[in-house]
């Protein structure tokens, strides 16, 4: 068992779920836990040498966002890289930062990666899926069906959490999640129908974009409003093109646009990659101009949208 772990990610749902599966794994309890911010140098390194008074070990939480990704400085912080010669092996060091990106430059994080283990956690497609497939349990579930109910709720852990307990108290008796269940019991996330229809829209599957669309008004909602969903959609993957062609990393662009997970900014990208900025732009000037004239009572909107969703360059 290793004394020394850095978990890393802007997740913050995923990273207080690998807090509690290190916490088992180390088999620590709650009275055993102390909170640290990587600025109290002295006080964790005096804490990592004290016998706990609860139980022989102890894990010792530091949020070390501020020094590993926001890079600013800790005055002694050679104080806690000395420790690392010399530890106690019943206190255990979880150094957290909720940051997509750590400075793998500081000694600190060396240290850390020579005598410990640094993971970065992420809504990885493979990382959802195995959350689901724990989370369920004993319960039976397709993977093909994992995947729908992931398409379903999308990325967010508490969204997540929340669906798949109603899935679980629903299915109780027999403990097999079928696609009629997940249809019948879950919320459809509303980012993903959005993401979907740009999406349709930018790969000319017009059919399928007018299916969306539809789907939408049947919703209730108006024409300008779904204009404003597509118009947002597409600004961001301007925005995102923008940064990429400015020279931006996807951790830099992910950071600058505040996203969660940099895998959204790869996504955004692929989806980007047969439009350059012009057409992009010219996407969003058309839509302007559509909701221009059904706010001035011009034109029968949705006939018009229909018309843009199924050709573009109209």
């Amino acid at each position: 068992m290793k004394n020394f772990y850095l978990l890393y990610g802007d997740d913050k749902a995923i990273l207080n779920k690998e807090i509690n599966d290190l916490k088992k794994k180390i088999s620590i309890n709650d009275d055993a836990v102390i909170y640290y911010d990587i600025i109290d140098v002295n006080n964790i390194v005096d804490e990592a040498l004290t016998i706990g008074m609860f139980s022989s070990n102890k894990l010792i939480i530091i949020d070390s966002t501020s020094y590993l990704s926001e890079k600013k400085e800790v005055s002694n912080i050679s104080c806690l890289e000395d420790y690392f010669n010399n530890y106690n092996s019943n206190s255990y060091l979880l150094f957290i930062s909720n940051s997509s990106s750590i400075d793998s430059r500081k000694k600190l994080v060396k240290l850390i990666s020579g005598k410990g283990e640094i993971k970065k956690i992420e809504a990885t497609s493979d990382y959802l899926i195995h959350y689901v497939k724990d989370y369920l349990d004993d319960y039976e579930i397709s993977g093909i069906n994992i995947s729908y109910f992931l398409s379903r709720c999308g990325t967010n852990i508490n969204n997540i959490n929340n669906e798949l307990d109603k899935l679980k108290l629903y299915k109780l008796d027999d403990k097999v999640i079928t696609k009629d269940d997940i249809e019948l019991l879950t919320q459809e996330n509303m980012d993903n129908s959005v993401y979907d229809l740009v999406n349709s829209l930018l790969k000319n599957d017009s059919v399928r974009a007018i299916k969306l669309y539809r789907e939408f008004t049947e919703n209730g909602m108006d024409v300008s409003q779904i204009i404003a969903i597509i118009a947002a959609q597409i600004r961001l993957l301007f925005q995102v093109k923008r940064l990429y062609n400015s020279g931006k990393s996807n951790d830099e662009i992910a950071k600058i646009l505040e996203f969660k997970s940099v895998y959204r900014v790869k996504y955004l990208l692929s989806d980007s990659y047969y439009y350059s900025e012009d057409d992009l732009l010219k996407y969003l000037l058309k839509l302007a101009d559509i909701d221009r004239d059904i706010k001035l009572g011009n034109v029968n909107g949705n006939t018009l949208l229909e018309l843009f969703i199924v050709q573009k360059d109209m």
